[in-house]
């Protein structure tokens, strides 16, 4: 069972808006978009595990599933991709969409990436990675005074296509790395090497529980890092359909691409979700009229009353609140 879904990160948010709302000439508009890919390859390769996952045996003991957590340590954070609870182990799963060909190296930490055309890449050991993230969670629950069942843990590579190649210990890397499909039948064994069980079904529920009032999103905005100004970002309600982007038109209630001549009564909900993120959770009607391209105020009236965003303030100072709109983490 499922206890905590996937999330897609604040930062991703942010970055998918600032693809869309500033120009490609930008200074650091490349740079947002690598960042972009990279972050979306990973969440690529968290979904592609899905399907593995309701694959795995049935245990007399239900089984949690925890997506995406991000607990308090100490004076820092740690993060988990993707955390089963089973009533004699806990599994971590540090999950990995990498292309090309991958050493792995755990005698020195680290993993070299080799992809075509392209210079080696070193990228962090995702072995040690998982194996911290063992230990920080084993801290962590004796410090909510839960008794802690063994720690097991696998690297899982989701790219199909990618090639393993070792470099050193390689008994370590059979042991912790894997590719997806394989997910199944290497919890059978860590099934029978844990026989004893520390949980029943209400502990394991309470341990959930706890888990997921202590997750703390990262709200880490990459605005500043690519030195993004209010004057960067285009307004105007954007065609879902039109690429390069097209600015609708709203007639008759409506908003009308002037290029595929699509029809929208809702268009401008993306709009306020980038502006939320990129500009401010609170907007007056000046700024609507602004954002929106609109020169009547009593259009925005309407398009507010459809909303039921919360405001507050008299009617000239009067701010509405766009959090409902974002997507919570």
């Amino acid at each position: 069972m499922i206890k905590k879904q996937r999330t897609i990160p604040l930062r991703v948010q942010i970055l998918r808006a600032m693809k869309r709302r500033i120009r490609p000439n930008h200074e650091k508009y490349e740079d947002l978009l690598m960042e972009l890919g990279i972050k979306e390859a990973g969440i690529y390769g968290e979904q592609a595990l899905d399907y593995y996952l309701k694959l795995l045996p049935e245990t007399d003991t239900p089984y949690y599933i925890l997506h995406d957590l991000r607990l308090p340590y100490r004076d820092t954070h740690f993060q988990i991709d993707t955390l089963i609870l089973f009533s004699n182990f806990f599994l971590l799963l540090e999950v990995k969409y990498l292309r090309g060909t991958l050493y792995f190296d755990p005698k020195n930490n680290q993993l070299i990436q080799e992809v075509e055309d392209k210079p080696l890449k070193a990228l962090q050991d995702p072995i040690l990675q998982v194996s911290n993230q063992c230990s920080k969670l084993t801290s962590w629950l004796k410090q909510k005074n839960i008794p802690n069942a063994p720690c097991e843990k696998l690297v899982v590579l989701t790219n199909p296509k990618v090639i393993v190649k070792v470099l050193s210990s390689p008994s370590i890397v059979e042991k912790h790395v894997i590719k997806s499909p394989a997910l199944s039948e290497r919890v059978i064994p860590l099934d029978k090497k844990n026989p004893t069980h520390y949980y029943d079904k209400k502990t394991l529920n309470r341990i959930s529980r706890l888990l997921i009032k202590e997750h703390t999103p990262l709200h880490s905005s990459p605005i500043k890092k690519y030195k993004v100004k209010p004057s960067d970002i285009l307004t105007g309600v954007f065609c879902p359909h039109c690429s390069p982007l097209e600015v609708m038109e709203r007639i008759h209630g409506k908003w009308k691409c002037p290029k595929c001549l699509l029809l929208s009564a809702d268009a401008h909900i993306q709009t306020l979700t980038e502006y939320a993120l990129l500009i401010s959770t609170e907007i007056t009607m000046s700024e609507l009229k602004r954002f929106l391209r609109i020169d009547h105020t009593h259009v925005i009236r309407l398009i507010l009353r459809k909303m039921k965003l919360p405001g507050s303030g008299n009617t000239k100072s009067r701010t509405y609140n766009l959090t409902p709109l974002l997507t919570k983490t």
